[in-house]
C-alpha cells in the first residue's frame, strides 16, 4: 500500500526517485507516518525504495547489505535480488507453517515422495495460497533498486513477487507499490523521456505520485532524493512545499478563485528558476552536455 517511482533524468546522468510516507498494519490500519521508505545499501551508491510487510524487507534489506558487489554490476545485482528474496521467503515461511514440527528441507523431501500423506498436502495448499494472497500474506516485499554501477551507468531494478527482478534500465522508469498504475500511465500520458533535466524531472515524477493517490492506500506526504554517480541529494523540505504549490496552482479549475484563508499559499513567482537553481547544484549546466 504505497507508491515508489524511480526514473532516469538528465541524460540519464541522474537517477530521480519519488515515495509516499504512508503505512498500513492490515486493511483497516493505516495513515500518514515519518517514514522512510528510499534508504541506501551498502557501500556502492545503491539506494532502494521499498514497499511491503517490515519482516519481509528487513530481511531481504539484510540480506543485500552484506554483499559488498550489490549495485557495481547490473546483471550480478539482478542475481543477488532474487537470491536474497528467496531465502527471506523460505525463512519466514518456514516460521509461520512448519516450526517447531519440521526443517524446510525435510518437508521438501516429503513433498517429492510419490505418495504424499494429507498433512503434507495441507501445509503445501495453506503455503500456496498464503502466497497467493492480496490481503496480508506472511511475505510481501517489493523493491525499487535504483544507482549506477563501476562503470558509471546507471540501473532501475524492480524486484517483485514471486520473487522476479526485472531490470527497468532500458525503459528509464518503474514503480511499485499499490498506485503504481495511476503513476506509470501518467509518465506514459506525458511521455516520458530520460532527456528530461533534473527540475522537470522534479515535477514530471510528483505529478505522477499524485496521480497514484486515486489509490486511497497512497499518502500525500512524500520523499525524494536526487542519485548521481558521486552522491544522493534528498528534496529539502521547502522545496517539496514548492512543487506541491506550483502543482496546485497549475490544477486549479480557471473558475475557482484564490482563497487565502482556505488553501495553501501561491508558489513564489520565480519557483521554476529556484527549482532549475536546485537541479543546477546537483548536476552544472556545464557538465550535462
Amino acid at each position: 500500500m504505497t507508491i515508489c517511482i524511480g526514473v532516469l533524468a538528465a541524460e540519464a546522468k541522474a537517477v530521480v526517485c519519488v515515495a509516499d510516507k504512508y503505512v498500513s498494519y492490515g486493511q483497516e490500519i493505516i495513515g500518514e507516518t515519518d517514514s522512510v521508505k528510499i534508504v541506501p545499501i551498502g557501500d556502492n551508491g545503491c539506494h532502494a525504495m521499498i514497499a511491503g510487510n517490515d519482516d519481509s524487507i528487513c530481511r531481504v534489506l539484510a540480506k543485500l547489505s552484506l554483499q559488498d558487489s550489490l549495485g557495481k554490476d547490473r546483471n550480478e545485482s539482478i542475481q543477488l535480488c532474487e537470491t536474497a528474496y528467496k531465502e527471506a521467503e523460505r525463512e519466514i515461511l518456514e516460521m509461520r507453517f512448519l516450526r517447531p514440527f519440521m526443517t524446510v528441507a525435510d518437508y521438501e523431501k516429503a513433498l517429492l515422495k510419490k505418495r504424499v500423506n494429507r498433512v503434507i498436502r495441507s501445509i503445501a495448499d495453506e503455503v500456496q495460497k498464503n502466497r497467493n494472497a492480496s490481503d496480508d500474506p506472511a511475505f510481501s516485499c517489493g523493491l525499487l533498486l535504483c544507482g549506477f554501477d563501476e562503470g558509471k551507468m546507471p540501473y532501475l531494478l524492480s524486484l517483485a513477487p514471486p520473487g522476479v527482478c526485472t531490470d527497468a534500465t532500458l525503459t528509464g522508469f518503474s514503480a511499485i507499490g499499490s498506485g503504481s498504475d495511476f503513476a506509470l500511465k501518467r509518465l506514459l500520458d506525458n511521455e516520458w523521456s530520460r532527456k528530461y533535466a533534473i527540475d522537470r524531472a522534479l515535477f514530471e515524477v510528483f505529478d505522477a505520485k499524485v496521480q497514484a493517490e486515486n489509490d486511497t492506500n497512497v499518502g500525500y506526504k512524500w520523499d525524494a532524493i536526487v542519485l548521481t554517480t558521486d552522491k544522493s541529494v534528498p528534496l529539502p523540505e521547502n522545496t517539496k512545499t514548492m512543487i506541491d504549490r506550483a502543482w496546485i496552482k497549475l490544477n486549479r479549475s480557471p473558475y475557482e478563485v484564490f482563497d487565502p484563508d482556505e488553501m495553501v499559499p501561491l508558489p513564489p513567482d520565480d519557483w521554476m528558476e529556484q527549482l532549475k537553481a536546485f537541479a543546477d547544484g546537483i548536476i552544472p549546466p556545464d557538465t550535462k552536455s
